[in-house]
């Protein structure tokens, strides 16, 4: 069998420098070409030390890690102790990933691959390396790129958005729903006549506390012959609200007056009596993380006792 180290070099090589520039996309941390492409070499350097026996102590755990540690401080460079960290287990994070996807690969299309002294082997007649490695290199590497950036962009932007999330309690009609808002500080609806903040419910929601007429009339959009099918006590509870989204010519939005709502924040709930409740008949949020949106001056609330106070001192 015949081994071709410079092909051990240029393969491994080109797969570190593609491993150090996707963790740099992922930790968006600035480098320079140079510093990627030397962190590199020493990453395919390291790896032709398998064919010369008096180099085996090189392939020994604690040697792994500072080949990897020297790596990272070449290509990102060593400006504070957690941000070298955060690097490397970045670094790690995405060598775990390509290095399963690239086993997974080899095993399926050919079969005969394996793994000893915790290197990766395959088999091939031609003086290129495997043609696999150079396919997952030229195809799997952008889309492993395009994948990560998306799937981690998902999970910043879900991350943030939690923090504007909290419980929701609603009282009507006898009936107390619970649901999760998001406080968004761009809705500033109101009603025009009382000035009262009105929080947006989906449908779906409210639908166990409403009457079948209300419903049929939310939904087929049929106000007219819908106002004179409602019952009397539901006459009093409804206001039409306009409003103008973003794109669209202003509308009018069907709102529901409440028993009362509570708002979860920190440990404590919060009591508000004057709220208007917006029904949406589509969906707030397309993964159902959320089904209300939270007018932002029912968030900014004193603890539900100093509310009870200042009401019954009025």
């Amino acid at each position: 069998m015949v081994v071709y180290a410079d092909m051990i070099f240029l393969l491994n090589g080109t797969i570190d420098y593609l491993l150090l520039w996707l963790t740099a996309g992922i930790r968006k941390q600035p480098t320079k070409v140079w510093r990627l492409l030397l962190a590199a070499c020493v990453g395919g350097a390291y790896s032709m030390l398998h064919l010369w026996p008096q180099f085996a102590l090189a392939y020994f755990f604690p040697v792994k890690i500072l080949v990897s540690l020297a790596m990272v401080w070449i290509a990102y460079g060593f400006h504070h102790p957690l941000a070298f960290i955060r690097n490397l287990g970045a670094f790690y994070l995405v060598c775990f990933i390509a290095g399963g996807a690239m086993i997974a690969f080899h095993y399926v299309t050919t079969g005969d691959s394996q793994v000893a002294g915790g290197l990766f082997l395959t088999h091939s007649a031609q003086g290129w390396g495997s043609p696999v490695s150079w396919a997952l290199i030229l195809c799997g590497f952008p889309l492993v790129w395009l994948y990560t950036r998306f799937s981690l962009r998902s999970l910043k932007e879900n991350h943030r958005i939690q923090q504007y999330m909290t419980g929701v309690r609603i009282h009507l009609n006898q009936h107390c729903l619970e649901c999760v808002g998001l406080v968004d500080t761009g809705n500033q609806l109101r009603d025009p006549i009382t000035r009262t903040p009105v929080m947006i419910v989906e449908l779906d929601r409210l639908k166990v506390c409403f009457p079948e007429e209300l419903e049929q009339m939310l939904r087929q959009w049929d106000w007219e012959a819908g106002w004179c099918n409602l019952p009397a006590a539901w006459i009093n509870r409804i206001r039409v609200i306009p409003y103008r989204a973003a794109g669209k010519e202003q509308a009018m939005m069907i709102a529901i007056k409440p028993d009362v709502v509570e708002i979860l924040r920190g440990d404590e709930w919060h009591k508000i009596k004057k709220i208007l409740i917006g029904i949406d008949v589509g969906r707030l949020s397309s993964d159902g993380t959320y089904q209300a949106i939270i007018h932002p001056s029912c968030y900014d609330l004193e603890p539900r006792e100093q509310i009870e106070q200042i009401v019954g001192g009025i």
